[in-house]
């Protein structure tokens, strides 16, 4: 059965939901969602009818919903399709029309999509101007960065073989070379990028005109475009440097795909005017793996799959531990608490060389006692964590583990040393300029504010993240706003 909805063509058989060219791919249970809201539509379905309804066979959290609800807005591209009602529940607002043979083609005259996405890519720019505007006046640590480059995963057009490794493993190696720059350069890690990508709503086909998207959340200055196309011996990388002010595309020619991607690398520096040293700095292998190239890609938008994935990957290889690392993140979102435990126990069977895959697994060590309540061992695996990390500068992993004390002490309601703990958290933030960081820490930062009975900190903060998190669209915290805006409907009242 197939339906108009809005300017799309939805095929309920296909799980697809299109619009002249452009074809998307929906997963069963948020085309479940979609169904049972766009048949109701006007209706507000409560939170609980939804997961009696959708998930009546498993036992799960909000946090199903608050998924299957971004993904819905990310495929229409627009957050009103859906309306949120606090307390009571989501509203869709189109209407659902059955497709019969006598219909018109409801999409014959209206805007393309290239001219919607110009001008969604200048309305992002803008807002990206606006909002560093404002963070220009905000304090933060004494560490700056000249740059900060994210490499983008490199989509792969060769037709033939098993080249599915590319498209993370040759990003993986591409970063691996980069970190030859100087340190006043921040480079992304590969094992941040699939989660800033699924934030910003870029698929894996993703065009040049999505890139401007994940500017707004990444705080990137520099973001590395790449496609590899060709055959053995007869390669051809074709780049774009996307800056926040131009693009600068060129063309590779290689014999093999190592060659290209050290040129690649060269280029990139003399780019930004910089000097590029031998870096001893080594790509993570498993990212050359296609069974863990596809656990990735499906980490952020299916957890169910991207598990099935990533444990096959473990039957494998059992000793590979950013597997263990990403598998343990899905078993807790999945409320799978003893899942997760068990498999990082045996973490400790592994030799780990690496002190940050240390501080990883002693991160998720302390979020697992968090969970239980026992909150004097989370705090100590958070203290081992931020010893790691005062010797090795990862910022997310800083910021993160700040953000966890920040949180186990808000529960404890030790005021004073949570706000301490997220201003940490925020000024690490800052550094990397991660707007998802930021703005929730900022709303943390609003609840101890307010506890203090300093309410208009509190408001101030709570204010200033609302109004970013709204104005750069940034999905990914839709749902903890609307659990704020619960817990502060009256705030902005006083």
């Amino acid at each position: 059965m197939k339906y108009h909805v809005d300017t799309f063509v939805l095929d309920v058989q296909a799980r697809t939901l299109s619009a002249d060219n452009n074809c998307q791919n929906i997963r069963p249970k948020t085309l479940e969602v979609l169904l049972y809201l766009a048949n109701r539509a006007g209706d507000t379905i409560s939170k609980q009818e939804l997961l009696d309804c959708i998930w009546d066979d498993v036992n799960v959290d909000d946090g199903v919903i608050f998924q299957s609800i971004r993904e819905i807005r990310q495929l229409f591209g627009h957050s009103e399709i859906i309306l949120n009602f606090p307390r009571k529940g989501y509203q869709f607002t189109s209407k659902l029309e059955p497709i019969t043979h006598s219909q018109p083609n409801k999409l014959n005259g209206l805007i393309k999509p290239p001219i919607l996405k110009f001008f969604v890519a200048a309305i992002l720019f803008i807002c990206l101007t606006l909002f560093t505007f404002f963070l220009s006046n905000e304090d933060t640590a004494n560490v700056n960065f000249d740059q900060s480059i994210l490499v983008l995963p490199i989509k792969n057009s060769i037709p033939y073989g098993e080249n599915d490794w590319i498209y993370l493993g040759a990003m993986e190696q591409l970063i691996a070379k980069l970190k030859g720059l100087p340190a006043s350069i921040f480079i992304y890690q590969g094992t941040y990028i699939p989660h800033l990508m699924y934030t910003a709503g870029l698929e894996r086909k993703f065009s040049s005109n999505d890139v401007a998207k994940i500017f707004s959340i990444s705080g990137a200055t520099l973001i590395v475009e790449a496609e590899i196309l060709g055959y053995v011996s007869d390669y051809k990388l074709v780049y774009k440097f996307h800056a926040v002010n131009g693009v600068k595309q060129g063309v590779i020619l290689d014999t093999s795909i190592d060659a290209a991607l050290v040129t690649l690398s060269k280029k990139l520096a003399d780019f930004i005017n910089q000097p590029r040293q031998k870096s001893e700095y080594k790509p993570i292998n498993e990212f050359n793996d296609a069974l863990f190239a596809e656990a990735m890609i499906s980490y952020e938008s299916d957890w169910h799959t991207s598990i099935s994935f990533f444990e096959s990957y473990l039957s494998l290889n059992p000793d590979s531990i950013i597997a263990m690392i990403y598998l343990s993140k899905l078993y807790l979102w999945n409320n799978q608490t003893d899942k997760a435990a068990d498999l990082l126990d045996k973490s400790s069977n592994v030799l780990i060389e690496d002190p940050l895959e240390v501080a990883n697994i002693q991160l998720l060590k302390g979020r697992i006692s968090a969970k239980k309540q026992d909150f004097k061992q989370a705090l100590q695996w958070y203290k081992q964590v931020a010893k790691i990390t005062d010797k090795h500068q990862d910022w997310f992993l800083k910021a993160s583990v700040a953000e966890e004390q920040g949180l186990v002490y808000l529960k404890q309601k030790r005021l004073n040393k949570s706000l301490a703990a997220f201003t940490n958290a925020l000024s690490a933030y800052q550094i990397i300029q991660s707007q998802i960081g930021i703005n929730a820490t900022r709303l943390h930062l609003a609840e101890v504010f307010f506890l203090q009975g300093n309410i208009e900190q509190s408001k101030e903060s709570y204010t200033k993240a609302k109004e970013s998190i709204e104005s750069i669209k940034l999905e990914f915290l839709y749902s903890m706003l609307e659990q704020y805006e619960i817990k502060f409907e009256n705030l902005v009242k006083y």
